[in-house]
């Protein structure tokens, strides 16, 4: 998910020696507590929460010899595409190349059946030389970063998936962080081919913007393309209450749905 505020905690979260043994904030910490406050507290874990969903997600990757490519859907920030640059460099992974897929203008127009008052139109833009400013100055692989500009109902063509399956390798690590159903729909569908098994699907927004309900948002479109993929999807590591990883395998013919 995808929202302003600073990465900076406002207060250490970290375990005590003693009882409670979590360093819980006082009422005379909070006396002051402002939105701008909640705003910081929640950013700041959920990017620690992210990262370490990194962390695990590239030691599974390299443990389990997933050679590909790392798929963004959405860069609002390059947040998370940082978090990806630095784990492969920190696993030694010196042949995957990275894409940013993004409109580079904020979000498309949608219908507005969701509860997230930022999800507006153009909202959550980060430019395309932003990008590259972040990417540059972060230091790593930049010689194989690749923009892909454009809402993704006009950019995701037959012509550009042909394209990465002759030319590119396939995904090792996908993250959806679209926000939106109408944005999901056309990822999913691009991506089918170019998955392999092992490959891992991040979804940022499973659970984000509907109240949690499956049968909106990017929960709908997954759960659509699960039901006409050639893959199933193993659950693998939930990432706080809004993500959820999923690993791409080929069952055999009339085996049981994974664990």
């Amino acid at each position: 998910m995808s929202d302003d505020g600073a990465d900076k905690l406002p207060f250490d979260p970290r375990r005590t020696m003693d009882e409670p043994w979590v360093n819980l904030a006082t009422g005379q910490d909070l006396k002051d507590w402002t939105h701008a406050d909640e705003v910081s507290y929640n950013q700041g874990n959920r990017q620690i929460e992210k990262h370490l969903f990194f962390v695990r997600c590239f030691d599974f990757i390299k443990d389990n010899r997933i050679v590909g490519d790392y798929h963004e859907f959405g860069c609002h920030r390059v947040r998370t595409f940082r978090m990806a640059l630095t784990e492969a460099r920190r696993h030694g992974m010196d042949d995957m190349k990275f894409f940013a897929f993004d409109s580079f203008e904020g979000l498309p127009d949608h219908s507005a059946d969701h509860n997230v008052e930022i999800w507006k139109q153009g909202a959550l833009s980060t430019s395309v030389e932003r990008f590259r400013e972040l990417t540059n100055a972060h230091g790593i692989y930049t010689d194989r970063i690749e923009t892909i500009k454009g809402f993704y109902s006009d950019s995701l063509t037959g012509a550009l998936q042909r394209k990465f399956l002759d030319e590119e390798n396939k995904i090792a690590l996908v993250n959806v962080d679209c926000d939106l159903y109408e944005s999901a729909v056309p990822v999913f569908r691009f991506i089918e081919p170019l998955l392999q098994e092992g490959a891992v699907i991040y979804i940022d927004d499973l659970f984000a913007g509907y109240k949690g309900s499956p049968e909106k948002g990017v929960a709908k479109a997954f759960r659509e393309f699960r039901a006409r993929s050639r893959f199933r999807f193993q659950r693998h590591l939930d990432i706080g209450w809004w993500g959820r990883s999923y690993i791409a395998y080929i069952g055999e013919e009339g085996s049981a749905e994974g664990l």
